[in-house]
């Protein structure tokens, strides 16, 4: 089989006949060393140098000498280097560059004519001709193998058959966002994007926790609670709940009433909803609506309020409260103390007859009115009365408490009638504070190209320059020979899905 010599796009061997080729056993390795006061020297570092390679050759027999010279003389003198191919590896090139002046010796006949080309080898080394490929659609192959991992990070085992490391171009494409990318060598470690880059953040507003009007809303969910047999104590012993309330013409009324005690009482709860970070509502802001209007001076009743925590105790009490026989009610305010036990905290009277205040006030409790309100922002809850705020902060508690549950109760002494009418005809629950969850565009989107080029020590996102995302201490790395060369490619934690990668290279070879 015919020697050929392939410089750039030519071959030297269309011109000349190949005597003898000189490829040195790599190249040369400079050393630097210091010198020892009492001998010898001490190793400093060392580094690969350049190479040459000369070609022995003779022009063809008989051949035109003259124009042999010049075509040798123009496609070999290059201002940069080309490929070097010579056919028994031809798999191989060396990047090459002619050097110096080339002496062409004709013999005494003039028939032919001998010389020497030599080639400057910068880089030292040969490289593979075809760039290595590793993808997710040849991995297992014989370039190597792409191992997705149960924490979506990917493990790459390179198969670099060259005898000198070699600098990858790493492309990696995320199937869903990372803010971070790293990549891990045996020879070091490349890291870019924040590490610190979180996938959501909280924010902040007011929501609508529940309108609450109906027959259909009310029983829905205000349900019984048959775990909680007495009722809260106040400057009165707790009632027992051993009666049963009910939606009735227009709110939760008295329903079926014991007379075993000498107060009979019955409870419905309601469970505050969980926002979309999954906890109760810790500000909030209440609106109900009451009727409470006597028909006669016999009838009594309690009607209660209670606004409760996780652990079911309470943060604070609305009450509406007749005793015996009479006009006159009260409406009180208990608070939460320091024993968890409700203290009193505001009383004002009305008239149960009329729901107003004095003569010449407008109906609290009558058909028209009895809006109420109660507020809790952080430490700090506010009851409303005839439009004021009478406020105490909760010492004894955190700010952070939460609203979790909201119980009504309705009472009356026994033997006696209860006031006609008592009804919840509204409950209306706002949170203050609701935190919901908010995505944040991350770094490096699905379908972008991320590229690393190791050698060039080069990023780019999308084909533009995105050096600005290198993270500083680490560094750009090469792989060694060798099969099964491990890197692994690691993202953000919250990252879903492994990425596509593709890694390129070219084989070294001394």
């Amino acid at each position: 089989m015919t020697f050929t010599v392939k410089f750039g796009n030519n071959f030297l061997t269309d011109y000349m006949r190949i005597i003898e080729v000189h490829r040195n056993l790599g190249a040369g390795i400079e050393s630097t060393t210091e010198d020892k006061i009492s001998g010898g020297a001490n190793f400093i570092r060392s580094r690969r140098n350049k190479s040459t390679i000369e070609v022995e050759f003779r022009t063809f027999w008989k051949d035109d000498i003259a124009n042999t010279r010049r075509k040798l003389a123009e496609i070999t003198s290059t201002e940069v280097p080309l490929e070097l191919i010579f056919s028994d590896e031809p798999n191989l090139y060396y990047q090459a560059i002619r050097s110096g002046e080339v002496t062409l010796t004709e013999n005494k006949s003039k028939l032919f004519a001998t010389g020497t080309l030599t080639f400057l080898v910068p880089k030292g080394y040969a490289e593979s001709v075809d760039t290595k490929v590793l993808n997710n659609d040849n991995s297992g192959g014989e370039n190597g193998t792409i191992i997705n991992n149960a924490d979506n990070s990917v493990s790459v085992l390179i198969n670099n058959n060259g005898t000198l490391p070699i600098y990858p171009t790493i492309k990696v494409t995320p199937t869903s966002e990372t803010g971070y990318l790293a990549f891990v060598g045996q020879n070091g470690i490349l890291e870019i994007g924040n590490p610190d880059e979180a996938d959501t953040t909280t924010a902040k507003s007011q929501k609508l926790v529940c309108d609450f009007k109906t027959k259909s809303d009310f029983e829905t969910n205000f349900v019984p609670d048959t775990s909680w047999t007495t009722s809260w104590p106040t400057n009165l012993d707790g009632m027992p709940l051993n009666s049963t309330i009910a939606w009735k013409d227009d709110g939760i009324r008295i329903g079926a009433m014991a007379q075993s005690s000498l107060w009979n009482a019955g409870v419905l709860r309601y469970e505050v909803p969980k926002d979309d970070l999954g906890n109760y509502v810790k500000d909030w802001h209440a609106n109900f609506n009451t009727l409470y209007i006597q028909k006669n001076l016999e009838q009594c009743g309690r009607f209660q309020i209670h606004f409760a925590d996780e652990n079911k105790q309470p943060l604070a009490c609305f009450e509406i409260y007749k005793g015996g026989v009479g006009e006159n009610a009260s409406l009180n305010f208990w608070r939460i103390g320091g024993d968890k036990k409700l203290k009193h905290f505001k009383n004002h009277t009305f008239s149960a007859t009329t729901g107003k205040p004095d003569k010449n006030g407008s109906p609290l409790f009558a058909a028209s009115h009895g809006g109420q309100a109660i507020v809790k922002q952080g430490n700090k809850i506010s009851f409303y009365w005839r439009a004021m705020a009478e406020t105490y902060l909760m010492d004894d508690v955190p700010a952070s408490t939460k609203l979790a549950y909201v119980y009504v109760v309705i009472g009356k002494r026994r033997y006696y009638q209860m006031v006609a009418d008592t009804s919840l005809r509204s409950f209306k629950l706002m949170n203050l504070n609701n935190e919901y969850t908010v995505d944040i565009p991350n770094k490096y989107q699905p379908e972008d190209e991320v590229k690393v080029d190791m050698e060039k020590s080069k990023i780019t996102v999308n084909d533009l320059g995105a050096n600005s995302d290198y993270i500083t201490g680490s560094e750009f790395f090469t792989i060694p020979p060798g099969a099964s060369q491990r890197l692994d490619i690691v993202y953000s934690n919250f990252t879903t899905s492994p990425p596509k990668v593709e890694i390129k290279w070219k084989e070294r070879i001394l």
